[in-house]
């Protein structure tokens, strides 16, 4: 029940410090509830957003093209890199200075039960969906292009940053791989626009959830 004054939080700011008030502390153990261990992706992008990840293979062969106005990037990579990068922007008190918030929490028992599909030899072919911020990622055309076609290939240098890009679609497919050996092992595919404003990416949330139906069992 104790208040941070204005000059207690210019300290931190010169320390590069962080400050984890109640509902932050809750949030994160309301998280490690659900998703345990797998948690500390979340927490990780939290305390260390915008610093860079030395040891990060971030070199990608994509395609580049255009959608809805937006440039994206195609490309597959290891689970275990895009949640390093990837942050889930929670429905929660503790993200409230990132208004608007638009995921609801993971759930333990979903998150068991793709974790499972996935230590069976299950995989998802859709694609997970992020926003990443231009000035974190550049990309590199290769010599050779398809004149034919506005899309063309080459090598994206993804961000290097803890909390450098906010999954849209496909949090639980992610996750499921947290604790699995094949975080390492097997490649997903990951549809990454560019530049999307928080507005955005709520408004493409909803899209995808309004417009997908699920098959009955």
């Amino acid at each position: 029940n104790l208040s941070i004054s204005e000059d207690d939080t210019k300290r931190l700011e010169k320390l590069k410090g962080v400050h984890l008030n109640e509902e932050n502390i809750d949030y994160f153990f309301q998280l490690y509830s659900q998703l345990g261990a797998a948690s500390r992706y979340q927490f990780l992008g939290n305390i260390f957003e915008g610093q860079e990840i030395p040891e990060m293979e971030n070199k990608i062969p994509a395609v580049r093209g255009k959608m809805g106005g937006h440039t994206y990037y195609s490309f597959a990579t290891e689970p275990e890199n895009l949640l390093k990068i990837g942050y889930v922007l929670h429905r929660n008190k503790a993200n409230v200075n990132m208004m608007p918030t638009y995921q609801r929490l993971i759930k333990k028992s979903r998150l068991k039960s793709v974790n499972e599909f996935i230590e069976n030899g299950g995989y998802f072919p859709n694609s997970i969906v992020i926003s990443i911020d231009a000035k974190n990622c550049h990309f590199d055309p290769a010599n050779t292009q398809v004149a034919t076609t506005i899309s063309d290939v080459g090598i994206l240098h993804l961000p290097k940053k803890y909390k450098s890009a906010y999954i849209i679609d496909g949090q639980h497919r992610l996750y499921g791989y947290s604790n699995s050996e094949y975080k390492n092992k097997n490649t997903i595919p990951v549809v990454a626009f560019i530049n999307l404003s928080r507005d955005e990416q709520v408004q493409l949330f909803m899209q995808i959830n309004e417009n997908q139906k699920a098959v009955s069992k």
